[in-house]
């Protein structure tokens, strides 16, 4: 039930009014007051919703960045093991070696793009003589 009294908002004159007890604040304030105080809630809570959803959609697009960052790093950690396993073993090919070392190369780039990457590939003689020596290892390991 309103008590009759003066506004306690400093906007308002000093007559005797109806006051009502506003939620928000606690204090009593006239008709007039405790609707604007309603009016500023209610603004007040649409803000918050609104930085809240932002925050939200941010959020959100900010985690499908990390994880696709994060699929990225496995695979170079992928490559990186792949690597590893090639240059302890040395069985390896040599367009295989060449690919693994494309995509290292590529990997490399995509972290590095302000960096030149150089292209080493073998002459056209350290290929015939790599063939070479390997068909030579496989006789003398055939003949063993």
């Amino acid at each position: 039930m309103p008590e009759l009294g003066s506004c306690t908002d400093i906007t308002c004159d000093n007559e005797i009014k109806e006051l009502y007890e506003c939620y928000c604040c606690l204090r009593r304030v006239c008709l007039t007051h405790l609707i604007a105080h309603l009016e500023i809630i209610k603004q007040n809570k649409q803000q918050l919703d609104t930085i809240c959803h932002k925050l939200n959609r941010v959020k959100n697009e900010l985690k499908l960045i990390v994880e696709e960052k994060q699929l990225i790093i496995n695979q170079e950690l992928n490559l990186i093991e792949q690597a590893e396993r090639f240059l302890d073993v040395r069985s390896i090919s040599i367009d295989e070696l060449q690919s693994l070392v494309e995509k290292v190369n590529q990997a490399v780039a995509s972290n590095h793009p302000e960096e030149i990457i150089i292209k080493v590939e073998p002459s056209l003689s350290e290929a015939e003589y790599c063939s070479s020596v390997c068909k030579c290892n496989k006789e003398n390991m055939n003949s063993d």
